[in-house]
């Protein structure tokens, strides 16, 4: 099984907390869009979106999927994982990926302090804007 399908049901198994025990869902909903085409991560550059990114455009964004998606750094702010679905009525095509680090695939900026995560084959993530620090990663 691919390192990025290993982390990813990894963090769903570990989730399952946090999506039970709120709406998973953020407040603001996005303008009715086409699905998001599927994105592989190219070459050694990563994409993380815009500095000031503007609310309900879907930014290419890969996030690292080997430590768990817990956390992301996005629009130059950390984000802490809020809740693991349900859909926000448009997905990316594709299935997920298998043998990679990465989890290529568009963040959101859905309110000023929430954001969504969507990557072919997974159910839309949600963060919240925080000022912690993000755990290293072993």
């Amino acid at each position: 099984m691919g390192r990025v399908r290993v982390g990813a049901l990894s963090l769903l198994l570990a989730l399952g907390a946090v999506a039970c025990g709120g709406d998973g869902g953020s407040p603001g909903e996005p303008p009715a869009e086409k699905r998001l085409k599927e994105r592989k991560k190219e070459g050694e550059r990563w994409e993380g979106g815009p500095k000031h990114p503007k609310v309900h455009v879907a930014y290419p964004y890969d996030m690292p999927g080997h430590c768990g998606i817990a956390w992301a750094t996005f629009g130059g702010r950390t984000w802490k994982i809020s809740g693991v679905g349900p859909s926000i009525g448009r997905q990316v095509e594709g299935d997920a990926p298998d043998g990679a680090d990465v989890l290529a695939g568009y963040m959101t900026l859905m309110a000023k302090d929430e954001a969504v995560f969507e990557a072919a084959g997974f159910p839309p993530v949600y963060f919240t804007a925080t000022k912690e620090t993000a755990p290293t990663c072993d």
